[in-house]
């Protein structure tokens, strides 16, 4: 009996100083990071003493060191049940909760330590991390500010704050906050990188590359930081540079996502998709196991249209177990080109079903229906992408390239614009809007849409080709001059970037700068009838006929049959026009009519059928040119004109108040108007139109001289002699003529 109540009363004798005893020797074995030790000693604690405070707290850091979060989370909250004012257990216990991701619950807890205080910086970064964590940016910006009003000088959490702004789309104050850590902490390689990509995101590619440098100097394992500086100078346009980057990046980390993808799109960039699968081969040589290496081989193949090879390897890709939604979505692909729609939608189905969300399932499988004629079915594929990702950049380039196929090009604009609005540094969404304006006779729009995107990819050649392609481009931008100086130093070998610079310069009025890039354009391609074409105008345009004339036969001889080919017959027809050949001229303008017309076309060969007196003729012409050109103010007034030969004076008062209609202020209008009433016998009228000719200009010398005109008919010979000489004075070379048979 006495042994029993000795073996019971021991524990009672011992009881507060041996979980005392535990405690000390627990927090001992943690402070020598034995922590497994250190939760037996206070479990024992517990043991004695399941009221002790104090050993669930410290028995929850001891778990907590041990990546124990679960356990230290119930640790924690004996604490606080036992002490409930106690603020750094739920501190803590919010920790612990935010390591297994339970942020939410962290919140709370974060909240009632902040309840009950004092309060820290730490506090509001922790809790500040956990919204970031819930996609709640600005509540933790409103932290991470808070924090820093009680630390001003922790990078930490300027660095944190950075990312939540870059979260939320703001990169300049991402940028901003980014600065302030560097300058607090330069040795920190992870906010380099981020900074990066804030400068990235905003456009800025070369101070992405210098920050992205700094952070692989920082750390040269960095597999990411090589990943992202390529793709920085892809957007340079520097693929060289990127792939050197690519390949630095898969050996360091060869199953980094997209590496190899992003190497085989900028060796294919440059043109070399021999590069690109002679990289891939060997990386299969080394790795033949490694399925995504088939993947993306398979890529470059489609790219080189070698469909049967690529649709191999994705078979290989899928046999070595990737069978991702990618592979099957990149199958897809190659299937559609090479006329396999019905297995195009099949592969895309399967990248949906292991992947709804996978958008580019939807963009293949609306791909696949369209080749089907399923329109309907396309546009409900495209719908589902954009609503699985409404920021798609890709979802509405790809909807409005679908538009554009079926002859939209309004929906096919808007969708391109939904596309830059998301991502305002996407080059194809601003290639294809430019497209679509031009088609659409937008071609102010056309031209500034191609501006920003040389903007942005100045390297991009095809953004300069299609820059010139926009008729009369050098009339809706000052720049052109420095955009085609640029594009030259892109290319020097091709013609027609010369020819585009020529323009421009002709029409900032540096006539010798033009002629002198005509020429250089022809020393690279005597063949290219454009400039032949544009140097013979600006010859025409100095007089020097025979020269003009030269340039039109030397293009015609090359080309007398296409479309082209019309431009140099009507402009020669003009010529000879000037030199009064009229059977020569008139066979060229009849040749360009036949070709392909235009109003100019229309109207030198009116003008020459007034010259002939065949004055019905000249009004039909005059007629289909403003049929084309409703406000071709020649046109009209030239018609007016003949129409006076025919005595038809209603035609003349429609059609010189629509020309005056068109450009009230055109005193070349006026003085037409006057021929026709001195024709019509109101030499009065004719008169008070010459007068306000003179008006607006003050040296009309065919104003002056058919103002003349008409005082003879009015029998003032004084008045007409004195006019005529004036015209003679303004340079007028029917005047000595006029003179002579009026004025002796």
């Amino acid at each position: 009996m006495k042994k029993v109540l000795f073996l019971l009363l021991l524990p009672i004798t011992t009881f507060a100083q041996t979980a005392g005893t535990y405690i000390q020797n627990g927090n001992a074995r943690a402070n020598e990071k034995d922590y497994k030790a250190a939760v037996q000693n206070f479990t024992r604690a517990i043991e004695l003493n399941d009221k002790s405070s104090d050993a669930y707290f410290y028995r929850a850091n001891a778990n907590g060191n041990l990546r124990d979060f679960k356990s230290a989370i119930a640790d924690y909250a004996k604490t606080v049940e036992l002490k409930p004012d106690f603020t750094t257990a739920y501190f803590y216990k919010a920790n612990a909760e935010s390591n297994i991701q339970d942020y939410q619950a962290a919140i709370d807890d974060f909240n009632k330590a902040i309840a009950l205080g004092p309060k820290t910086a730490e506090m509001f970064l922790y809790r500040g991390n956990a919204k970031s964590n819930l996609k709640d940016y600005a509540g933790a910006i409103a932290d991470f500010t808070i924090a820093l009003q009680l630390s001003p000088d922790k990078a930490e959490i300027y660095e944190y704050r950075g990312l939540a702004k870059n979260n939320k789309g703001n990169y300049a104050a991402a940028i901003d906050d980014y600065d302030i850590a560097i300058k607090l902490n330069p040795k920190k390689s992870a906010v380099y990188g981020y900074r990066a990509g804030a400068k990235a995101s905003i456009g800025d590619q070369s101070g992405a590359v210098t920050d992205y440098t700094t952070a692989i100097s920082m750390n040269p394992q960095n597999a990411e930081a090589y990943l992202y500086r390529a793709n920085a100078k892809a957007n340079l346009q520097d693929f060289k540079g990127a792939i050197e980057d690519y390949k630095m990046a898969a050996s360091i980390n060869p199953e980094l996502k997209n590496v190899f993808l992003y190497l085989a799109n900028a060796q294919s960039k440059m043109g070399d998709n021999k590069g690109a699968l002679d990289y891939f081969n060997k990386s299969i040589e080394q790795h033949p196991r490694f399925g995504l290496l088939y993947l993306y081989r398979g890529i470059v193949e489609s790219n080189t249209k070698n469909y049967t090879a690529a649709m191999d390897d994705f078979d290989k890709s899928i046999l070595l177990g990737n069978k991702t939604a990618e592979t099957y979505q990149s199958r897809s692909y190659a299937k559609l080109s090479a006329g396999d729609a019905s297995g195009a939608k099949l592969d895309a189905d399967t990248a949906i079903a292991i992947d709804p969300k996978n958008i580019n399932g939807y963009i293949s499988r609306s791909k696949a229906k369209l080749a089907m004629k399923d329109t309907t079915g396309v546009m409900a594929d495209l719908a589902l992408a954009i609503t699985i990702n409404g920021k798609s950049d890709e979802a509405y380039l790809v909807r409005g390239d679908t538009h554009r196929d079926l002859g939209d090009m309004t929906a096919a604009i808007n969708d391109y614009t939904k596309a830059i609005q998301v991502n305002p540094n996407y080059t194809y969404a601003y290639l294809n809007r430019a497209i679509e304006k031009d088609k659409m006779n937008d071609k102010n729009g056309a031209v500034k849409d191609f501006e920003k995107l040389i903007n942005i990819a100045p390297k991009k050649e095809e953004a300069y080709v299609r820059l010139g392609k926009v008729t009369d481009f050098y009339k809706y931008t000052t720049n052109g001059v420095q955009l085609f100086t640029a594009a030259i130093a892109l290319n020097p070998a091709n013609s027609n970037f010369y020819l585009h610079r020529g323009e421009a310069k002709a029409t900032a009025g540096d006539i010798a700068g033009a002629m002198a890039d005509y020429d250089t354009g022809l020393a690279k391609d005597p063949k290219n009838t454009a400039i032949l074409l544009k140097r013979g105008l600006v010859k025409a345009g100095k007089e020097d006929y025979t020269g003009a004339m030269a340039d039109f036969n030397t293009s015609l001889k090359i080309d007398s049959i296409s479309d082209a080919a019309a431009l140099p017959y009507q402009n020669r027809g003009y010529i000879e026009t000037k030199q009064g050949n009229y059977k020569a001229a008139m066979k060229d303008l009849d040749k360009a009519v036949s070709i392909f017309s235009n109003e100019e076309t229309f109207l030198f060969r009116g003008d020459l059928k007034l010259i002939l007196k065949d004055y019905t003729g000249a009004a039909d012409d005059y007629h289909n040119a403003v049929y084309i050109n409703p406000a071709y103010v020649k046109a009209l007034a030239h018609s007016g004109i003949a129409k006076s030969y025919l005595g038809d004076a209603q035609g003349v008062t429609d059609d010189f108040t629509a020309a005056l209609k068109a450009d009230p202020n055109n005193a070349d209008t006026y003085a037409d108007r006057a021929a026709a009433k001195v024709n019509l016998k109101d030499a009065t009228g004719a008169v008070a139109d010459c007068n306000q000719a003179i008006r607006l200009n003050l040296k009309h010398a065919r104003a002056y001289l058919q103002r003349g005109l008409a005082e003879i008919a009015l029998n003032d010979k004084a008045d007409a002699c004195a006019d005529m000489n004036k015209a003679a004075e303004f340079g007028s070379k029917d005047a000595p003529a006029i003179i002579a048979k009026y004025c002796k």
